[in-house]
């Protein structure tokens, strides 16, 4: 399973129609929202709509899940968690989101951002939901679900910059 989630990827507009249809199920949101980690995520039956759609896209049969497989529907849980949390489409990026300006303050602070960028995966889960929180449950989805599923150094690298760039202090 390789996933993209840029805009004009078929993942992308089909993670865009679960997200959609999440909307209108406000049960299973609410669940996904309760989730504390990726795992728990994994127990949830909105969580496998969304796999299903992204293995039919994929040509991924669950009979056969390699390693790097269930590397990946961990990363997707993780997506699909944090989604859960956004109710709000919003086109900016998510690093320059958090450096938009509040008050004379950029909404999530550089040190606070600082430490954001230095979570482990495992970490990084908690930390984004109270970052979403921050930014009033509105995220730029395709930009949320392709920075969870890649959290890495290049991530790291392109919040980075565009952060940076956007805080005046």
């Amino acid at each position: 399973m390789k996933l993209e989630f840029s805009p004009n990827q078929a993942t992308s507009r089909a993670l865009m129609d679960w997200w959609d249809g999440l909307q209108q199920d406000t049960g299973g949101r609410a669940r996904l929202r309760r989730c504390r980690q990726p795992e728990e995520v994994l127990m949830e039956p909105a969580f496998h709509r969304l796999l299903q759609r992204m293995d039919a896209l994929t040509g991924q049969s669950s009979g056969e899940l390699t390693e790097r497989d269930i590397h990946n529907i961990h990363r997707l849980a993780a997506v699909a968690g944090l989604i859960a949390h956004v109710r709000t489409r919003h086109e900016r990026p998510l690093a320059e989101q958090m450096a938009e300006s509040k008050g004379g303050r950029p909404i999530l602070s550089s040190l606070r951002f600082r430490r954001l960028l230095k979570e482990s995966f495992d970490d990084f889960y908690p930390a984004m939901i109270r970052v979403i929180g921050q930014l009033d449950r509105k995220a730029n989805i395709h930009d949320l679900a392709d920075s969870v599923f890649h959290w890495g150094d290049v991530v790291r690298k392109r919040w980075a910059l565009a952060y940076f760039s956007k805080v005046t202090s």
